[in-house]
């Protein structure tokens, strides 16, 4: 992602308010995706199509299926599996002067996921809205397949050089989404066809970006599915983190004392849904202003750090470079906590105001602090992480990320059976734990980095 970096480095040259601004709004978009779009998207319908909710629950019936579209895309899916993997191929590819091997991998990886997506989700879609129209099913699996592609697509077209491009499509198609839904949504397959075709569109354009961009005289590839190319320790790393993301939902969702069917044979909780996705929300400046630090000014520390160990530099050399890495990441670390206290404070002095602005009960105020303080330390987890990624420490992100899915499954259950008081906890305390014991991973990783790289490898 070194074209990132240079972009919002030449951003940040003049230091004024607008070019900050500027930086800040590329960082926010590009590292959150698609996930904090979509949140946005659902909120903004739900409030404007809030006085209409109480005849046919057409809001409710879309929030539950964008949501389970998010968590299928991202994690119960091949995605959560392939997505740093294929990453990380198109990366070497590109190394290599390979770039006519992109758009055919791309092609690979979306007609895998499309093909096992649909043999999946089909039987269970019919099994699942038993009773719902031939139209509502088929809108279902579709917006699931799109939102698969779509997770596929953002991440190689955000990864390379087209973050502007992203950027201004993601912008214009979920602007047009709440619009569109807003005065001709009066049905929940209207606002589903809305929602899946801007999508595609979304889709289309992503895809033009990479095919305009990545020429190539191969139309499809299953090069990245080969054993020798494919890397493991990285698809269980991502398929463990994105589980551990949802496992705590699902448990609200389809435990008898939290959950509850909703829209045919799919749960949901009204305990837990509104608090948590708000409080991710919360921590978009912070993942915007780490994304920034990581792509703007680590990259380049690491780059140097890696040619003054390929060209020979002095032992001094290499040293000053690992420090100035470990300078970058304190600082990043340390503004993230700044920032994000900050914002937490003002939340958390200001939410009956937000609350009632929003018209959501009150009852949810201390469950949505709690979620706050968990959405913050999943942020610092996930800086950690892409920390990690960055210095190719494939398996201890790996095991990280399995004990967060195993603390976050264990704790949540655990959680509910203490009460509703504990609700949230178990998701907080997880991740305090996987996040102070990260920090010990990466204290010693760049402690014996240079060692390591000169002897180990």
């Amino acid at each position: 992602m070194a074209g990132i970096g240079f972009k919002l480095r030449k951003m940040r040259k003049d230091n004024s308010l607008t070019s900050l601004a500027k930086s800040y709004t590329y960082a926010s978009l590009l590292s959150s995706g698609p996930w904090v779009s979509s949140i946005i998207a659902i909120l903004i319908i739900s409030f404007l199509n809030n006085s209409l909710e109480s005849e046919d629950g057409k809001v409710v019936a879309y929030q539950l299926i964008i949501t389970y579209a998010f968590a299928f895309a991202s994690s119960i899916m091949l995605t959560g599996f392939i997505q740093l993997p294929f990453t990380r191929y198109v990366a070497d590819k590109i190394y290599e002067n390979r770039e006519d091997l992109v758009l055919p991998s791309f092609f690979g990886a979306l007609l895998v996921t499309n093909v096992i997506g649909i043999l999946f989700l089909t039987p269970l879609a019919f099994y699942i809205f038993e009773g719902q129209s031939l139209i509502f099913i088929l809108l279902v699996i579709y917006i699931f397949i799109i939102m698969t592609s779509i997770w596929l697509a953002n991440i190689l077209a955000s990864s390379l050089k087209f973050y502007r491009g992203t950027f201004i499509a993601y912008f214009i198609i979920y602007t047009l989404i709440v619009l569109f839904s807003y005065y001709f949504g009066d049905s929940v397959e209207k606002i589903m066809a809305i929602f899946l075709f801007g999508n595609l569109a979304l889709l289309i354009i992503l895809t033009s970006f990479i095919a305009i961009n990545y020429p190539s005289h191969t139309l499809i590839s299953f090069n990245f599915f080969r054993r020798k190319n494919f890397y493991w320790f990285l698809g269980f790393s991502g398929l463990f983190y994105s589980l551990g993301v949802w496992i705590d939902k699902f448990i609200f969702w389809y435990h008898p004392l939290t959950g509850s069917e909703i829209l045919g044979k799919l749960h949901g909780s009204i305990v837990y849904d509104v608090p948590i996705f708000m409080a991710y929300l919360t921590i978009v400046p912070g993942m915007a202003l780490f994304f920034f630090r990581l792509e703007a000014y680590f990259s380049q520390k690491y780059e140097l750090f890696f040619d003054a160990v390929k060209e020979g530099g002095t032992l001094k050399t290499i040293e000053s470079y690992k420090d100035g890495m470990i300078d970058v990441i304190r600082q990043a670390i340390r503004e993230v906590l700044y920032i994000q206290s900050i914002l937490f404070i003002m939340i958390y002095l200001y939410t009956p105001q937000i609350f009632s602005f929003l018209n959501i009960p009150l009852l949810y105020t201390n469950l949505f602090h709690i979620d706050m303080i968990g959405a913050q330390l999943q942020l610092g987890f996930m800086s950690v992480l892409a920390i990690l990624f960055y210095l190719d420490r494939r398996r201890a992100t790996m095991w990280l990320s399995l004990m967060f899915f195993l603390l976050n499954g264990l704790l949540t259950l655990y959680s509910i059976h203490l009460g509703p008081y504990f609700f949230g906890y178990g998701y907080a305390l997880s991740l305090l734990i996987v996040f102070t014991c990260s920090l010990l991973v990466i204290k010693k990783t760049l402690k014996d980095i240079v060692y390591e790289t000169f002897l180990l490898r």
